[in-house]
C-alpha cells in the first residue's frame, strides 16, 4: 500500500497515519485443515485420471 507523504508532514503527523492504518487480515488456515475421505486408494486414483 502507498501512503503520500509531502516534505512539509513532520513526524508527528506521519505516525498517526501509520496508526490508523488497518492491520491486514492474517490466513486462517484451520478453514483448510484436515484430510479428505476418500474410498479409494490416492494412487490408484492418480491412475485412473491420467489416461
Amino acid at each position: 500500500m502507498l501512503i503520500p507523504i509531502k516534505k512539509e508532514t513532520d513526524r508527528q503527523e506521519i505516525d498517526k497515519i501509520l496508526i490508523s492504518l488497518k492491520p491486514r487480515k492474517a490466513f486462517q488456515a484451520k478453514k483448510f485443515l484436515g484430510k479428505l475421505k476418500w474410498g479409494e486408494d490416492a494412487c490408484q486414483y492418480q491412475k485412473k485420471n491420467e489416461r
